[in-house]
Order: C-alpha cells, then sequence, then structure tokens
C-alpha cells in the first residue's frame, strides 16, 4: 500500500552524510507494493521517449555493454534487480545520448511521477515513475562514447545512474555536506573531483543508498518502505547511535561505538563470520575486523551481527551462559547456544537470571526447558550425592568457594522442605548472589559475571567447523571447565582472552590470532545520532 506521505515526504535519517544526498524523488520503493520487485530499462530510442525531447541517439553496443555493467554494480549496491526491455513503452528507465545544452554539462537525468489522487483516504493504487539518462554527444562526445569502467564517461554514467535512483548534488538543499566533505572521493554526487575517475560509488553514495533502499532491493525488508530503517556511518571513528525503533547498523571503517538504543537491532558486516573476532566485555560486544578495514567497534543495545554468510544472536546469549555454567560448569557450545537461544525466544522467556528463576514456577514451558538442563547426565555427574553435598558442589562450580553456614543452611532447608528443586536451585543460587549486597555477595557477584563474559568470548570465539566438532567431547568441557574454574572476581578480562584462546586452540589445533580489545569509547569525530523517519518539506526547485 502507498500513501501519500510515502510520495509527498521525504524521509531523513539525521545524519548529514546521508541527508545531503537525499532528493525528494523519484521513490522507486513505492512503485507496486506486490513481487515481483524490479525495475525495467530500455536503451530503445524508437518509443517510450521523453516528451518534449528530440534528438536522441542510441548507446553504442559498447556504451551498452558498458551500462549493463554499471547497472549490475548498482544491485550489488542496492538490491535492486534491473530488467532490460526492448519495448520503450514498458521500460521505466530510458537510456540515450543528446546535445545536452550548455559547454560544461556531460550528463544529464530527469524524472517525473504519476498517480492518480485518491478520492478519499490517503492510498494511492497508480504510483508509476519514468526516469531518462541522457549521456552529451556534442561537446563530450569523445569521453562519453568510451563507458569502459575507469574512464571519466563511467564515472559521468555513476553520477547519473545516481540521480535516477534518488540521489542529488551534495551542495543543493536546506541540508549540504561541509565543502571540506564534498567532493568525489566521499560521493560522486560532488562536483568537485579529487582523485577519479571513480568505478565505484563512494562511502556517502553507499550510505545513502543503505537508507534509501536497504541493500535488499525494493519491497524488502530495510530501508524506505521497509521494517527497519538502514543507517551506515563513514569510514571515521564515529559514536552511531539508532533510535527508539529498531534500525540496521553499519559503523563502515573507523573505531566505533556502535548504540542501537531502543527496538531490535543489528550490527552489519560486509564479510564473513570468520574475518572477524567477537569479545563480550560488560558494556557490550567488541567486533574487530581481522582481514579488512572496517576497524574495531564497540556494540551496546544490539541484538545480532550480520554477516556475509549468516547471523549471530546475541538475544538470551548471556542467559544461556548463565545455564551452562550454572548446570554444566562451562561455556555453551555452538550449537547448544543457538539451539537454547531459539527456545528461550520461542517462550518469551525473561532476559535475565532474576527473571528467569522467577518464572520457572509460573510457566510450564520454561520449567520443562530448565529441567532439561538439570537432570541431563551432564549436571547429574557434576552434582552428585545428598544436598548438603549438592549445595557444596553447587558453591564450588559457581562461586569458586565453599558455601558459608548460614548459607549452606538456607539453601539445605529449601530443598529438603521442597520449596526449591533441584531443578531450579542454580538459577536461583546465582540470582540470590547478584541480590546479595554484603561484601561477600559483592563479590560472588562480580565473580559469575566476570565468568559469564568468559564463557560469551569462548563461545563467540568459535567460529569454524574445526572448532565447533573439536567443542565436542568430555575432555574438552572439563577444560573449559577448568579455564573457568580459574576466574576470580579480579580477572583481568581482557587479558584473559589469551587464555581463551589457548583453550580453544588446545582441542582444534592452530589458534587464531587474538583480538587486541581496547574497549574504551575509541577517539569520536563525529556524533551521528538516528532519529529515525523525519518528514522534509520539498524546497528545490
Amino acid at each position: 500500500m502507498t500513501t501519500l506521505s510515502d510520495i509527498n515526504e521525504l524521509r531523513l535519517s539525521g545524519f548529514n552524510h546521508i541527508d545531503a544526498l537525499i532528493s525528494e524523488g523519484p521513490d522507486w520503493n513505492f512503485v507496486g507494493r506486490t513481487a515481483p520487485f524490479y525495475i525495467q530499462y530500455t536503451f530503445s530510442i524508437s518509443t517510450g521517449n521523453e516528451a518534449g525531447q528530440g534528438g536522441q541517439t542510441a548507446f553504442s553496443p559498447a556504451q551498452q555493454a558498458a551500462t549493463r555493467t554499471a547497472l549490475a554494480y548498482l544491485r550489488e549496491v542496492t538490491g535492486i534487480w534491473f530488467i532490460e526491455t526492448s519495448n520503450g513503452g514498458t521500460a521505466q528507465i530510458h537510456l540515450a545520448s543528446i546535445n545536452i545544452p550548455g559547454d560544461d554539462v556531460t550528463g544529464l537525468s530527469s524524472w517525473n511521477t504519476t498517480y492518480t489522487p485518491p478520492r478519499s483516504g490517503t492510498t494511492v493504487s497508480d504510483y508509476s515513475v519514468q526516469a531518462y539518462v541522457y549521456l552529451d554527444n556534442v561537446e563530450f562526445r569523445t569521453p562519453n562514447a568510451d563507458l569502459t569502467p575507469g574512464g571519466s564517461g563511467y564515472e559521468t554514467l555513476l553520477h547519473e545512474l545516481g540521480h535516477t535512483l534518488g540521489l542529488k548534488h551534495p551542495f543543493e538543499g536546506d541540508i549540504k555536506l561541509p565543502y571540506e566533505d564534498d567532493h568525489t572521493g566521499n560521493t560522486l554526487m560532488s562536483y568537485d573531483s579529487v582523485g577519479g575517475p571513480y568505478s565505484t560509488y563512494g562511502q556517502y553514495d553507499i550510505a545513502a543508498f543503505n537508507w534509501i533502499y536497504g541493500g535488499d532491493g525494493l519491497g524488502g525488508q530495510y530501508g524506505a518502505g521497509g521494517r527497519m530503517d538502514y543507517l551506515t556511518g563513514s569510514n571515521d571513528a564515529e559514536r552511531i547511535s539508532g533510535s527508539a525503533d529498531s534500525e540496521r547498523l553499519e559503523g563502515a571503517g573507523g573505531d566505533d561505538v556502535i548504540d542501537g538504543l531502543g527496538g531490535v537491532d543489528e550490527a552489519s558486516y560486509i564479510g564473513a563470520r570468520a574475518n572477524y573476532d567477537i569479545t563480550k566485555i560488560e558494556a557490550g560486544y567488541v567486533v574487530r575486523d581481522r582481514v579488512g578495514d572496517e576497524g574495531q567497534d564497540v556494540l551496546v543495545n544490539i541484538e545480532s551481527l550480520v554477516f556475509a554468510d549468516g547471523k549471530v544472536f546475541f538475544a538470551y546469549e548471556s542467559l544461556v551462559q548463565a545455564l551452562y555454567v550454572g548446570y554444566f560448569g562451562r561455556a555453551a557450545d555452538y550449537s547448544g547456544m543457538r539451539s537454547f537461544q531459539q527456545q528461550l525466544g520461542a517462550l518469551h522467556a525473561p532476559e535475565d537470571v532474576r527473571g528467569l528463576a522467577a518464572a520457572y514456577s509460573q510457566d510450564a514451558g520454561l520449567h520443562a526447558l530448565i529441567d532439561s538442563f538439570a537432570v541431563s547426565a551432564e549436571s547429574a555427574a557434576l552434582y552428585p550425592g545428598a544436598t548438603t553435598t549438592f549445595i557444596n558442589a553447587l558453591y564450588q562450580n559457581v562461586f569458586g568457594r565453599a558455601p558459608d553456614a548460614g548459607g549452606l543452611a538456607f539453601w539445605s532447608h529449601a530443598i529438603d522442605s521442597g520449596g526449591l528443586s533441584r531443578a531450579n536451585a542454580s538459577l536461583s543460587v546465582m540470582a540470590g548472589a547478584l541480590d546479595n549486597k554484603t561484601a561477600q555477595g559483592v563479590l560472588d557477584a562480580k565473580l559469575v559475571n566476570n565468568k559469564l563474559i568468559v564463557a560469551s568470548g569462548f563461545t563467540l570465539m568459535i567460529d569454524t567447523p574445526q572448532e565447533i566438532a573439536g567443542y565436542g567431547s568430555a575432555a574438552a568441557a572439563a577444560s573449559v571447565r577448568a579455564m573457568l574454574g580459574a576466574v576470580t572476581a579480579s580477572t583481568d578480562l581482557i587479558a584473559y582472552q589469551t587464555t581463551i584462546g589457548a583453550t580453544l586452540k588446545s582441542m582444534t589445533g592452530p589458534a587464531k590470532a587474538m583480538a587486541n580489545v581496547e574497549y574504551g569509547d575509541p577517539i569520536v569525530h563525529v556524533d551521528l545520532i538516528g532519529i529515525g523517519h523525519q518528514p522534509w518539506e520539498q524546497t528545490l526547485v
């Protein structure tokens, strides 16, 4: 469903390097709302020509081939499918050469939209777009005749296609790039050439395309008209904040702090999962690009990571580690983490230890899930014997010490009286430690927190089939228990990354280089605060 506001309001991101490139149209996202979602283009000059425009000459075979290359590249950037047709009457983008008025104009893009204003309501049923890309064939005939990537003609073609897909010059309108940023090294929509000719769009162009189309084309999940906005930073070190809505956030280059704030947010990376180190810290997570130039990001309030070959989910990640540490004394394995995250999500479980312990007696599904940990052979072997033996083993496993007399008496009575089951004991003891404000309670809570962070770091380091298989034996589980058993309330969690890596290496062979994690805020050049959908009254003429 397309509405008048979809067409008449310009959606802005709140990010200057994006909004300085966003034009008032054409709004391809709203051309039809049923599959298939694609744009047809043509080189035909016999039909479908722009009203009032004459003198078109057809692109040569070489120009057509280069244009197909450019559109294939645009598909990689935007996710939009471009379908060639010889019928100009059905095409939406028309490409041709003309003598463009003026001695200094090498290319031109124009477009128009049509729809029938609704008689009632705001829904538009017949929105359509026609766009025209022209290259000059007189003053700039020679460079435009050669559209080979790497030449000035190809850069001109990308510039005009950028206009066709909704980008404007960064020096026009109410929102402009700062003078020092307005050059072709950042955006091909600039008139100030620095370097080049370029065969790819600049970092600001990519960020603007992500905002408009979301990288998954027309009718996708992201971008204008989708379910999630896509906010992209630049190559500088930045603090990038989302909004109360759910968003996809991408730092691009530099060492960034990325805060999703509200909603269910994703952080996006262009490489494969194995190219990155993911480290759990108290504030959130650190992601470091080991092979590319995306830098090192501190992530806060981010629920998942999107890589070229899949996702890593953070929802319930700490809670699953609490279950594994509490009932098995070890970090979660790769498959177990994903399985229990999905099960907890399906049950809409609380996301903290206290909440889960409290929900145990109220929710049959959570009751059964927690019992599956407690009655497992692995847990039974770790916690054998009478109640006092059980409590002693539980304290040693979770806190690395024997229980004090009062704690032993309290928890033993709770179990023996029937007020607490052994199945829920590990969660309840852990939750109790988090609420204990005595000196010992504070130390216990810090120790539990450190163990969970180390456990998370270990599981997040598992990202190859060899590592997944390596952490599958009783000996490997014992090795990880020993690693967690050495954690104290004062453990330096960053330095302990070396121990985590060595533990993984012992069961899988050669280890990857450990991340050199610095999780204080990086030097921040710019604060980029996403403020959600922003309407803008059109002022361009």
